[in-house]
């Protein structure tokens, strides 16, 4: 009897269960309330953009860009001539100066002595040896030092130095730069756009020796 009785409530409450998940699956689940995004009185919060790519957000276009410095130019001619080819691709530019230092040449030279005589006495020993282009430097930085000759090239200068050494004398040699202002332009490029600007410095001046360089893009 008491088995009998076991397995009816059983049978119960299995319905019971079946029931209530019929009605969660059909009308349970209207009673369910989505809380609000925002709240009255708080402002909602906003994500902003990385700034720590080189690629952003075009303030003309929603198009994606990178941005590059080309340069450096030796005169403001040709960087004006390059920004312009580069204007009428359809790109914004800004052409900037630089200053920087330029090497004239190399000079291997004797360093300073005490005085002009004993300058004037190493001058004669060394007139001895194939040594051309010796002089004395009677003002500046270097006066009382004896020049022997400037070159274009840094190997040059190296080796004619390692060959007064060789003759028994303390060669040096060192650079000999200017002031100079060079150019540069920056400019944002869309993605797939590529300018032909290397080609275009090359056609506007030959000898410049200019390089494309990516740069983080000014927001």
């Amino acid at each position: 009897m008491i088995n009998t009785v076991s397995k009816f409530l059983i049978i119960i409450f299995a319905a019971l269960n079946i029931l209530y998940l019929i009605w969660m699956l059909t009308t349970g689940n209207t009673t369910y309330i989505q809380p609000t995004r925002t709240q009255k009185g708080i402002s909602t919060l906003i994500l902003m953009p990385s700034k720590n790519s080189y690629a952003y957000q075009s303030k003309n276009s929603n198009m994606q860009s990178s941005c590059y410095t080309l340069g450096p130019f030796n005169s403001s001619k040709s960087a004006s001539l390059v920004a312009k080819n580069i204007n009428d691709f359809g790109l914004a530019t800004e052409t900037r100066k630089q200053k920087t230092m330029q090497t004239l040449n190399f000079m291997v030279y004797l360093q300073a002595f005490s005085s002009l005589s004993e300058a004037e006495k190493v001058v004669k020993d060394i007139s001895k040896h194939k040594i051309k282009n010796y002089r004395i430097i009677k003002h500046g930085p270097y006066k009382n030092a004896i020049s022997l000759g400037s070159f274009d090239s840094l190997d040059k200068a190296r080796r004619h130095s390692e060959y007064v050494r060789y003759l028994g004398y303390d060669a040096q040699y060192t650079a000999r730069k200017k002031p100079k202002e060079v150019f540069w332009i920056d400019y944002d490029e869309p993605f797939g756009s590529k300018a032909p600007v290397i080609s275009w410095t090359k056609k506007i001046d030959p000898r410049a020796s200019v390089q494309r360089i990516p740069k983080a893009c000014d927001f």
